[in-house]
């Protein structure tokens, strides 16, 4: 309410004190105030004497034909001028696709409400407009029929939606709406829509465009890579070449870790893409973020943190990064063991928000940007101004600029901050890590234990061991947790300090013989 009463102040008499030692009053002149407001987002109200000094008016959500034709417009508008197929073009195929759309999120705002420990289920026009976004990425080359785009809807709708469901009867339920409603609009198309693995993507040619260079003919075309055992080959070979001039990642790639490669990769190639990563700890949110800004073209910027590292420091870290994603694409990783001070989460907060964080510059360092950028921004088409030069680069590094936010979920912080701070929420696309599948403990136990001398009868046997024991211990867990009302958090991260263990004892066991 502090910050209410300094504003009251402020528009009821037009001006503030200066905090100095005379508290001398300073006007401000030629000032006009707009507010917005979520009514639900402020409990206790607003104060009401604050809230006289303004017209208040009340604009109501649209209703659902609106938005249908909204949506529909825009998608007809986009196959119509970019000389798609003629069974792509009119009103009947954005129309069909609005409302598959519409019926599943319709489906799911109804039915998975947001609650305390499901806090982030929060459904809005945001996630219609994405989905849209990601529609529009396409070009005729590669998908050119109505079969393809019905496909190409639903990974796009998993992407916005399914990635952030918590469990799996959620995850069940969003898929049979998503079946429900394309054998409804697309019988005909809904076979081949409906097929696993879905994944799409542009790092198909990655490797033929590193060897071609800069101004190669091959460009990056968002296409249906049809399964993992096409991108694997591709994205090992990505992680041998980071290896070779980054600090290496002992990166095993499965199947789920694959997937969540893809929904990163994604983001990194869309402008503006900004992802909220939602796993425990060793889930390889940090490995897997590495990876997919380095095959998608992007540097990776992280703060390190220091004794007495603070808000001041902070900020000047903030000011490497914004000399960087001015010149080319950088995701800007920041994980929860960064945050040294909550004030630090207002900041990314404002730049999930709007791009840049305030005061970040003074005013002469405002000037040189805005005098460096001038002509590029002219150019462009921005106004020949120092205001429309400093908008254009504010424009610019929003659109370079990737935030990946890498949290864990465990306890309450997760839900506190993103209550606080809803630009985690909102401005963001949330890919929750699941425990890993068998299938991930297979593989990951298969690789690491391929180094050691094993007896072939046994080595298999050994790995269906590891695999049982760590599934045991959740089990028991969550056994624990029911009975009990306590947790006991088992993470990759223990399955790797268990595999690990166990070769650094067959080591020291095998000096002693």
């Amino acid at each position: 309410q502090k910050p209410v009463a300094l504003l009251r102040l402020l528009v009821d008499k037009g001006f503030l004190y200066d905090r100095g030692k005379d508290l001398s009053i300073k006007y401000m002149k030629d000032m006009q105030f707009i507010a917005a407001m979520v009514p639900a987002r402020c409990p206790y109200g607003v104060d009401p004497r604050f809230v006289r000094l303004f017209n208040v008016f009340s604009i109501a959500f649209p209703p659902e034909e609106s938005i249908r034709r909204i949506y529909a417009t825009i998608l007809e508008t986009f196959f119509t001028a970019n000389a798609f197929d003629k069974s792509m073009q009119g009103s009947d195929l954005a129309s069909r696709c609005t409302s598959v759309m519409m019926d599943v999120f319709n489906a799911v705002v109804a039915a998975l409400p947001p609650t305390p420990a499901k806090f982030h289920y929060i459904f809005n026009l945001r996630d219609l407009g994405r989905i849209t976004e990601g529609i529009m990425q396409v070009v005729p080359d590669k998908v050119n029929s109505v079969a393809a785009t019905v496909r190409l809807e639903r990974h796009e709708i998993l992407r916005i939606l399914n990635d952030r469901m918590v469990g799996d009867e959620d995850k069940a339920f969003l898929n049979e709406k998503i079946e429900e409603a394309v054998q409804k609009h697309f019988a005909a198309e809904a076979g081949g829509a409906l097929a696993d693995p879905i994944l799409f993507g542009d790092f198909l040619p990655y490797h033929t465009i590193e060897d071609e260079g800069p101004g190669g003919d091959t460009v990056r075309l968002y296409e249906d890579m049809t399964d993992f055992n096409a991108i694997k080959p591709i994205l090992d070979e990505v992680v041998e070449k980071y290896n070779m001039a980054n600090k290496a990642m002992n990166l095993v790639l499965f199947d789920d870790c694959l997937d969540h490669v893809v929904r990163v990769h994604r983001l990194m190639r869309l402008p503006r893409g900004n992802a909220l990563l939602v796993g425990v700890g060793g889930s390889g949110k940090q490995s897997i973020t590495r990876l997919a800004a380095y095959t998608a073209g992007c540097d990776v910027f992280s703060v390190t943190l220091t004794r007495g590292y603070n808000e001041a420091l902070f900020r000047e870290d903030l000011k490497s990064l914004y000399a960087m994603i001015v010149e080319k694409p950088v995701a800007f990783l920041f994980t929860d063991n960064h945050v040294a001070d909550e004030g630090f989460l207002e900041l990314i907060n404002n730049m999930l928000s709007s791009g840049m964080v305030p005061a970040l510059f003074e005013e002469s360092e405002r000037d040189g940007i805005a005098s460096n950028i001038r002509d590029e921004a002219v150019k462009k088409g921005a106004l020949d101004s120092k205001e429309g030069a400093w908008n254009y680069y504010v424009s610019k590094c929003r659109d370079n600029l990737h935030v990946v936010l890498a949290m864990s979920p465990v306890g309450e912080t997760l839900r506190v901050r993103c209550r606080s701070f809803p630009g985690m929420v909102n401005n963001t696309v949330i890919d929750w890590f699941v425990p890993w599948p068998e299938q991930a403990l297979v593989s990951v136990a298969g690789v690491f234990l391929a180094k050691e001398d094993l007896p072939d009868a046994n080595r298999q046997d050994i790995v269906t061991h590891m695999v049982l024991v760590h599934q045991s211990v959740m089990a028991q867990s969550e056994a624990f947790q029911l009975q009990l009302k306590r947790y006991n958090y088992v993470t990759p991260k223990n399955y790797l300090d268990f595999i690990s263990n166990y070769r650094g004892v067959l080591r020291d066991e095998r000096k002693k013989i």
